[in-house]
C-alpha cells in the first residue's frame, strides 16, 4: 500500500491550497526579490528578460530570470552577469513529493533551457561581436576636451566617440578582436552593447610592461595610466577581475600583476578589494587600494583611484600606488651582480650573537611561554642602548606592532623600566595602536610609511621591527603556502630591506609539534634565525633556546627568570598593580661542576638541568640553601615540560641518585656538590 505521507508530506491540504500553484508570479518574485533581482513588470513565458540588481549602477540590467508555468510544477531561474557565480533555480512547492512524470518533466525543461539558454548567449555575443567590429571601425578617436574626461580630469587615450557624442570603450580579447564596447555619456552614465560578451574582455591602456595593472572602469584606470606610465587593463568590473588578470598573466609572463581595486569601503563586505585581492591571489600578484582622508570625505563617498585624483591629484595617486610597485625608474625588472664585485663585510649586529641586522628573525613558544616578554625586553635594550644580558646592542628606533594586549604592554613597558632602572622617557620605541594586516601589500605600505615619517621625526634609524604576533598580524592563512610567501614578501619589501633592520615575528608553537612554530613551513625556510620560547613550570623560568641561526654560530641558550615589580598604580582595593621583567638565571657552570665532567645521556641531561634551574629558582627567592630541595611532583613536572614522559624520568632521575650526581631521600631531591665539597646529611635534606 502507497505511503500517503511520502506523497503529502506537508499533508494533503497544503496539496490543494499550495500558494506556489496559485500564484506562482507572487512566489517567484518574493524568492527572487530576496536574493537581490528588481522585478517591475514579471513574465511568465520561459523566455529569458533582463532587471536590475541591488548591485546594478543605475539605469543598468544586470539582473536575469526565466519563469516558466505552463508545465505541471512551475519553475523559475534566475541570475546576475555581473556575479558569474550566482545562479539559482526556484521550483514551487507544491504540497507533495513530484510524480515520475512530473520529474522527468522538469528535468527536462531545465536541460533544454540551458542548451537554449546557451546557444542563443553564444549567438547573441557573435551578432554583437559583429555590430561592435562595424561600428567601432566608423567612430573617430575621441578628444581630451569631452565633457566626461574633463571632470575625469584624465585623457582620452585612444577611445572613440559615437555620434550622439557619448565615449565608446571597444572590449577586446586576447587576440585583439572586439568582443563588445561600452558607452560612456556627459554625465557618467554606462551601456554596454545588448548582447556582447564582457566577461574575460578588457580594453588595454599599452605602457611600460614591467609592471601591468588590472583596475575596473576606464577612469580609475587612466588615472594610474598617468600616474605611473604602466600598462594598465580595463576589466569593466569588479566581477571580471580575475579573469582579465589572468589573461594578463598569459599575454605577460614576465611582467608583475598588480590589481588596482577599487576600495568600496561604503558597501557592505568591500566588494572591490575582496574580489581585487581574490584576482591577485590567483596570478601570485599583488593588490593595490587608494586610501583617503577625512577632508575627502566632505560631501564625497570616494572609492576609485580617479576619485582620489580629482580630489588630491595625480602625485597622490602616484605616491599611494608606488608604495605597493615601488618607485617608477628605468631599471631592469630583475637585476643581477657580478660575483667579482661583492664585497666581503663581517656580520653586523643589533644583538650581540642573537639578533642580526638586515634579517628575519622569530621568537615562538606556547601561550604564556614568555615569548612576548622576550621581545618586549630585547625591544627596550635596543631602543635604549642597553646591552641585553651582556650582549652589547645597536641602539635604533623600535617599531612594536601589536596585535593584542595592548593594555598589557603598558605595564611590560613600566615593569622593564622600573627593573631596570632606566627610563624609556624619549626613547624611540613606537607601539602600534592596533594590528596590521601585512599579507596585504596595501597595508603593508601603509604601516611602511608610518615607520618612514616616525623615524623621520625622532631622527632614528629602526634597528628592530616587531610582530607580535603573525596570527594577529596576518590577515590571509597561516596555513597556505602562497599566503605566508606573500607575507614574508611584503615583511621583506616593505619593512627590512630600507632600513637593514631586523624584523621579528612573535609566533606560536604547532599543536603536535612544540619544537616548531605552526602554519606553513615556507616561514621557516626564510628565517635567519629563529628561537624557542618555554616556561618551565618547576622552576619558573623562560627557557629561550636557538633553534636556526642562518650565517653564525648557534648562540647558547639562556634561561630567564620572571621578576615582578610594583607598579604606580593600584586596583580598585587599594594593593599595588604588579608589573614584571626579565633577570638572567645562568645555570651552565651548575650543570657542568655536578657533571663533574662526566658525560651523561640525553635524558639523563634534560632532568638534571631541569633540578638545577628548580634549585636556582629557590635561591633567587631569597630560600636558604636547606631549602632549594625539589619534591619528586616539582621535578617530574618540569621535566614533563621539556619531553620526559613519566617511563622516561623515573628512569633518568633513579640514574643520577645511583651516580650520586643527585641526593635522594623520602622523595625529597637536591644535586649533589661540586667534586672536594661537603656533601650534604641526607637526614636533613
Amino acid at each position: 500500500m502507497t505511503n500517503l505521507t511520502s506523497i503529502f508530506p506537508n499533508g494533503f491540504a497544503a496539496a490543494i491550497e499550495s500558494q506556489d500553484l496559485i500564484n506562482p508570479e507572487g512566489a517567484f518574485r518574493t524568492h527572487r526579490e530576496a536574493n537581490g533581482l528588481l522585478i517591475k513588470d514579471l513574465i511568465a513565458d520561459g523566455e529569458i528578460h533582463r532587471v536590475a540588481h541591488v548591485s546594478s549602477k543605475k539605469g543598468s540590467l544586470d539582473g536575469w530570470y526565466i519563469l516558466h508555468t505552463s508545465g505541471k510544477v512551475p519553475v523559475g531561474i534566475a541570475g546576475c552577469w555581473k556575479e558569474p557565480t550566482f545562479e539559482s533555480k526556484w521550483v514551487a512547492d507544491i504540497g507533495r513529493t513530484m510524480s515520475f512524470t512530473e520529474r522527468f518533466e522538469h528535468d527536462k525543461w531545465v536541460a533544454d533551457l540551458k542548451a537554449k539558454k546557451e546557444a542563443e548567449r553564444l549567438a547573441s555575443q557573435a551578432v554583437a561581436a559583429e555590430r561592435a567590429e562595424d561600428e567601432v571601425g566608423t567612430y573617430a578617436d575621441a578628444s581630451d576636451d569631452h565633457p566626461y574626461l574633463v571632470r575625469k580630469h584624465i585623457s582620452a587615450h585612444g577611445v572613440k566617440i559615437d555620434r550622439a557624442g557619448r565615449l565608446v570603450v571597444p572590449v577586446v580579447n586576447q587576440s585583439g578582436e572586439i568582443l563588445s564596447y561600452q558607452t560612456i555619456d556627459a554625465e557618467g552614465n554606462k551601456r554596454f552593447l545588448k548582447g556582447g560578451k564582457i566577461e574575460g574582455g578588457f580594453y588595454e591602456l599599452r605602457g611600460n610592461r614591467k609592471i601591468v595593472f588590472v583596475g575596473e572602469g576606464f577612469a580609475t584606470c587612466a588615472s594610474i595610466f598617468e600616474a605611473t606610465g604602466y600598462t594598465v587593463m580595463v576589466a569593466f568590473d569588479c566581477g571580471n577581475l580575475a579573469k582579465v588578470a589572468k589573461a594578463a598573466k598569459e599575454m605577460f609572463p614576465g611582467s608583475k600583476i598588480v590589481i588596482g581595486a577599487d576600495n568600496d569601503q561604503f558597501t557592505e563586505g568591500n566588494p572591490g578589494v575582496t574580489k581585487g585581492r581574490a584576482a591577485a591571489a590567483l596570478v601570485f600578484g599583488e593588490i593595490v587600494y587608494p586610501s583617503f582622508g577625512d577632508a575627502d570625505m566632505v560631501d564625497n563617498k570616494p572609492t576609485d583611484w580617479n576619485d582620489l585624483h580629482c580630489l588630491q591629484g595625480l602625485d597622490a595617486v602616484k605616491e599611494q600606488i608606488e608604495r605597493v610597485a615601488g618607485p617608477v625608474r628605468d631599471k631592469l625588472a630583475f637585476e643581477f651582480s657580478r660575483a667579482d664585485s661583492l664585497e666581503l663585510t663581517e656580520i653586523k649586529w643589533v644583538v650581540d650573537d642573537y639578533i642580526e641586522a638586515d634579517s628575519l628573525a622569530q621568537v615562538f613558544g606556547d601561550p604564556g611561554g614568555g615569548k612576548s616578554f622576550v621581545s618586549i625586553d630585547l625591544a627596550c635594550c635596543v631602543a635604549t642602548g642597553k646591552d641585553w644580558h651582556g650582549h652589547q646592542v645597536q641602539q635604533g628606533a623600535v617599531f612594536y606592532i601589536a596585535g593584542e594586549g595592548h593594555n598589557g604592554l603598558a605595564r611590560r613597558f613600566k615593569g622593564w623600566e622600573l627593573g631596570n632602572g632606566m627610563s624609556l622617557d624619549g626613547a624611540p620605541l613606537f607601539k602600534s595602536h592596533r594590528a596590521a594586516q601585512l599579507y596585504d601589500a596595501t597595508e603593508a605600505a601603509l604601516v611602511a610609511d608610518s615607520i618612514k615619517t616616525l623615524s623621520a621625526e625622532c631622527g632614528h634609524i629602526p634597528s628592530m621591527i616587531v610582530i607580535d604576533t603573525l596570527a594577529r598580524n596576518m590577515g590571509g592563512d597561516e596555513n597556505s603556502t602562497q599566503d605566508m610567501n606573500s607575507f614574508i614578501q611584503h615583511l621583506d619589501t616593505y619593512l627590512r630591506q630600507d632600513y637593514k633592520c631586523c624584523v621579528l615575528v612573535v609566533h606560536h608553537s604547532g599543536a603536535m609539534d612544540k619544537d616548531r612554530s605552526r602554519g606553513s613551513t615556507a616561514l621557516k625556510g626564510a628565517l635567519d634565525a629563529e628561537y624557542k620560547c618555554q616556561l618551565d613550570s618547576g622552576s619558573k623560568t623562560i627557557q629561550f633556546e636557538s633553534k636556526k641561526m642562518k650565517d653564525a654560530e648557534m648562540p647558547a641558550a639562556k634561561n630567564f627568570q620572571i621578576t615582578q615589580v610594583d607598579l604606580p598604580i593600584s586596583d580598585k582595593h587599594g594593593n599595588p598593580v604588579k608589573g614584571a621583567y626579565l633577570t638572567s638565571v645562568d645555570i651552565s657552570g651548575l650543570v657542568s661542576n655536578i657533571q663533574k665532567k662526566k658525560t651523561i645521556p640525553g635524558n639523563q641531561r634534560i632532568a638534571l638541568n631541569c633540578l638545577v634551574a628548580i634549585e636556582q629558582h629557590k635561591r633567587t627567592e631569597g630560600l636558604d640553601g636547606m631549602d632549594v630541595s625539589a619534591s619528586y611532583d616539582e621535578w617530574r613536572d618540569s621535566a614533563k615540560g621539556h619531553g620526559l614522559d613519566y617511563r622516561r624520568f623515573k628512569e633518568a632521575s633513579a640514574a643520577l641518585v645511583k651516580k650520586e650526581m643527585v641526593i635522594e631521600r623520602n622523595e625529597v631531591f637536591r644535586t649533589a656538590p661540586p667534586a672536594g665539597e661537603e656533601k650534604p646529611n641526607k637526614d636533613v635534606l
